[in-house]
């Protein structure tokens, strides 16, 4: 009997969600295999994360850790209750519930309106703030029925014990505004965490900028040498920058030249199976990583026509 590419494709899916959910201490049924998140994932092609993602409304959320930066959601008020819930939390550890999970509230901004959040093993924080903004079609409503009814008394004040935070809130202008909570990632896409974290190479803490642009180091390699390793700047976040490793024995001034008028041609000919990340803050390396090269998303990376102004470390030197 011989089986189909899409048949070979589904039960190697189907078997690892298997193994995957049977390691979480998931019961296995055929209902939720075909609810399953994780096994559409896989029949995508794409491996699971390192760790288990967040869940929204029941399921998994892998957007929140590798797609966009922001997102709207729902949010309760802030409290220790639930700590031994939420993935990662210690008993007696805030914790907050987003979207029908809860997360560990790591610092708190403002009491009821502005937190610094995090989700089980990963070493991301998301913040999570409110924000107000006017209702136009409310507002009109509200006056509209005071001019017809100006003998009516109206209370808008919220009601007491009210746990969920869509408010709404009116000013001395007879205005309504509306309360909602965005998620917002703070530092660099999750995306590598399809891949694995591994130990640097000992060169890697000795790399240095072999050329700057607005946002800091774009090509490092190793000081002093024409020809040696080079890795190439594609995301940054603040004070973090990603770098991707285009290859060993590299000619410095060629890729220097390259970086901004060929972007596109250098991601392109990064040769292997893995590509090599690297995550620094402040030029010290956080963490190394190893990413299937088809699961990387290399297009989006591409500055197309940006033009920067390229300064090499050694431009002022004596």
């Amino acid at each position: 009997m011989s089986f189909s590419d899409r048949e070979k494709q589904l039960v190697r899916a189907a078997f690892a969600w298997g193994q995957i959910t049977q390691k979480e201490g998931y019961t296995l049924s055929d209902l939720e295999i075909e609810k399953s998140v994780l096994f559409r994932r896989l029949l995508a092609g794409r491996p699971p994360l390192a760790f288990p993602p967040p869940l929204r409304h029941g399921f998994p959320w892998y957007e929140v850790i590798e797609g966009r930066s922001e997102h709207v959601v729902n949010a309760s008020e802030a409290s220790p209750e639930h700590s031994i819930i939420a993935p990662g939390s210690k008993p007696g550890d805030t914790c907050i519930l987003i979207d029908g999970a809860f997360w560990r509230v790591a610092e708190t901004i403002r009491e009821r309106e502005e937190y610094l959040v995090e989700w089980g093993e990963y070493p991301m924080q998301w913040r999570l703030c409110k924000h107000w903004e006017v209702n136009y079609e409310m507002t009109q409503q509200l006056n509209n029925f005071r001019k017809d009814n100006p003998e009516a008394n109206v209370s808008l004040a919220s009601r007491g014990g009210q746990k969920e935070y869509s408010e709404f809130r009116v000013d001395d202008d007879q205005t309504v505004w509306l309360s909602e909570w965005h998620l917002t990632r703070i530092g660099l896409p999750g995306w590598v965490w399809v891949g694995n974290e591994v130990d640097p190479e000992p060169y890697v803490h000795d790399l240095t900028p072999l050329c700057q642009d607005q946002q800091g180091a774009l090509v490092l390699g190793v000081a002093g040498a024409d020809r040696g390793p080079g890795w190439l700047r594609i995301e940054t976040s603040a004070t973090d920058a990603r770098y991707i490793k285009l290859g060993d024995e590299l000619e410095y001034k060629s890729v220097i030249a390259s970086a901004v008028t060929e972007f596109d041609r250098l991601l392109h000919s990064i040769a292997g199976e893995d590509l090599e990340v690297i995550d620094c803050r402040d030029g010290e390396v956080l963490r190394c990583y190893r990413v299937p090269m088809q699961l990387a998303p290399l297009e989006q990376f591409d500055l197309g026509d940006v033009n920067y102004d390229l300064v090499p470390e050694n431009a002022y030197a004596g």
